[in-house]
């Protein structure tokens, strides 16, 4: 994944594709969903999307855990900015669909706390993935772990920030002028899942750094064990 574009640009093609078909369903999946299931719907999507799309791009499908990967240094800074951008294409087109269907997604109304539902949300979510791709975990478990923890940051922001948790999808709200209030109050959805993506990243980073084994060259060379000398037999006269 981390390729050089110039050499292998049909794998990046196929990377950024992905991309932006998982970040499409996930967005749709949030506009065509009963608000009160939206949380369970969506983090479902992100889940099948995982098991889908896993193995080709990574299935970040949110800026958010692009950056924070990208903080971990798990992931490089020119190949995150072709997943964001790769990921607003795909909010883009899912809100154009719904536009289409008169199924639009709900206006968001930031408020006084709701940057802090944005980044607590987000925040679990990017973690959650960081600690799933350094430790490398099995595909159904990390596809488990990164759909339930979506719900439920979902579940967490929803009633004061309508849990947006994912910068692609602000874009097209900003953009849509579904976000009430001024632009700067709408812009929260896009600071605050960065800040707290970076965050997250360094965090998981961190702890796994603190329970590695040591490197070879730090490990305490293995004492040899003592030569055991023959014993010789008494000569007999």
């Amino acid at each position: 994944m981390l390729s050089n574009f110039r050499t292998r640009p049909g794998e990046y093609l196929k990377h950024c594709i992905a991309e932006v078909v998982g970040t499409f369903f996930l967005v749709v999946a949030a506009l065509m969903s009963p608000p009160s299931m939206t949380f369970a719907l969506v983090g479902a999507t992100l889940l099948v999307m995982v098991v889908a799309l896993g193995k080709v791009s990574g299935a970040h499908l949110n800026p958010a855990v692009t950056v924070g990967l990208t903080a971990a240094r798990q992931f490089s800074p020119p190949d995150a900015a072709l997943y964001i951008v790769s990921q607003v294409i795909g909010a883009f087109l899912a809100l154009g669909l719904g536009t289409a269907l008169n199924r639009r997604l709900p206006e968001a109304d930031p408020g006084s706390t709701a940057v802090w539902f944005e980044m607590l949300g987000t925040f679990l979510l990017v973690f959650v993935v960081t600690r799933v791709v350094i430790s490398k975990f099995s595909p159904g478990a990390s596809a488990l772990a990164i759909g339930t923890s979506l719900a439920v940051g979902i579940a967490i922001a929803g009633p004061s920030s309508g849990g947006v948790l994912n910068p692609a999808i602000a874009t097209a709200l900003l953009v849509g002028g579904l976000v009430q209030g001024s632009v700067a109050a709408g812009a929260l959805y896009l600071a605050a899942p960065i800040f707290a993506s970076v965050l997250a990243g360094l965090l998981g980073k961190y702890l796994t750094e603190t329970d590695a084994e040591p490197a070879d060259e730090e490990r305490p060379a293995p004492t040899p064990a003592p030569r055991v000398q023959p014993r010789q037999g008494k000569r007999r006269n």
